[in-house]
């Protein structure tokens, strides 16, 4: 239940709602995927609503945020994103085991103005069969040669096409042993590119109290197995910050977003790519904190792209825990997708 900063809202429509079955044949038998245009809502927010002059936090330049809304009922939940190396096209995964993809649009000046051509599509799995609730709270995603997706629960990674986008039957490329210290809903929380065909995997929690979450760095039937130390400050009753994304920055660095509830609160941590070698535990360094009275949600999802100028762009989204499929808290939280310029 996060709080939100009101703001006028300057509402556009995008793209009427209709439906489109494509058929997967899988054993010779017909398996529907839909693949779904969405009507949606995008309304400007700014950085901070008690002072909306305000255009920076630490090393982060403001460059624009998007309040997005439907009232389609699949909507919602959406969890991580991966941008397009231009930064045209959006790709995310929700609680509900969907994809979603979306055009953005950016004013003159590089800011985030408008999202459109939104699509939800059934993720499938290795049969092409919609996956079944018990499976499909997809938490992580990878934009590679096709969109790997990292899922909750019994934690598994799927790989999908990229175009047309999460296109199944999936493909299971392997994953780590031990998933199972995450604890019954820790799963793959965070998924990234770790250079050179490798993962970083980490978990959101672990089986009992501790310091650290487990974190995996490799690929396939290779993994080595690390931990990631919490942050502990600042939280009501001791409860700390805790990874929910990453991504590779242009450097080979990876920059890992962590959340806390309550109070409500983020901040974005950088991994040096040599710390990503080895078995010791990992060593993120703070880069900046988002606390009140900043625009905040439940962020989950971050990216990270080097734009035309040579800027690095950071995008990070929040889940508003609203897809109808998760029985979801429709109205009590927002989702929004926030865009930064990495300075320094």
């Amino acid at each position: 239940m996060l709080a939100r900063a009101g703001w006028p809202l300057t509402i556009v429509s995008f793209a009427a709602a209709g439906l489109a079955v494509a058929a997967v044949v899988v054993s010779m038998a017909p398996v529907l995927r839909t693949d779904t245009p969405l009507a949606l809502e995008a309304s400007p927010v700014p950085l901070d609503a008690s002072d909306p002059s305000r255009g920076r936090v630490g090393p982060l330049l403001y460059l624009g945020g998007l309040w997005l809304r439907s009232d389609d009922p699949r909507f919602g939940g959406l969890s991580d994103l991966r941008v397009s190396p231009d930064g045209a096209r959006l790709f995310a995964v929700s609680d509900c085991g969907d994809g979603f993809t979306a055009a953005l649009s950016y004013d003159s000046a590089g800011r985030l103005a408008g999202l459109a051509e939104g699509r939800l599509v059934d993720l499938v799995d290795s049969a092409g069969r919609p996956l079944d609730r018990a499976e499909s709270d997809a938490e992580s995603l990878v934009l590679g040669a096709g969109l790997e997706v990292g899922f909750e629960g019994r934690g598994r990674i799927r790989a999908y096409a990229a175009e047309p986008a999460f296109a199944g039957p999936a493909r299971e490329p392997g994953r780590p042993a031990g998933l199972e210290a995450c604890g019954r809903n820790g799963g793959i929380e965070t998924m990234a590119d770790a250079g050179g065909g490798r993962r970083l995997l980490v978990c959101e929690a672990r089986r009992g109290s501790s310091s650290t979450v487990p974190a995996w760095v490799g690929r396939g039937d290779a993994w080595q197995a690390r931990e990631y130390p919490l942050a502990f400050e600042g939280g009501w009753a001791g409860e700390p910050f805790r990874p929910t994304g990453a991504a590779r920055l242009p450097d080979g660095d990876l920059l890992v977003l962590e959340r806390r509830f309550p109070p409500v609160g983020a901040r974005l941590v950088r991994i040096a790519r040599a710390d990503l070698e080895g078995a010791s535990a990992l060593a993120p360094r703070e880069v900046v904190r988002l606390e009140a009275p900043l625009t905040l949600d439940n962020f989950e999802g971050v990216d990270a792209r080097r734009d035309d100028a040579g800027r690095t762009l950071v995008y990070l989204l929040s889940d508003d825990n609203g897809c109808a499929k998760a029985g979801g808290t429709r109205g009590l939280q927002r989702t929004l997708l926030l865009l930064f310029a990495l300075e320094g």
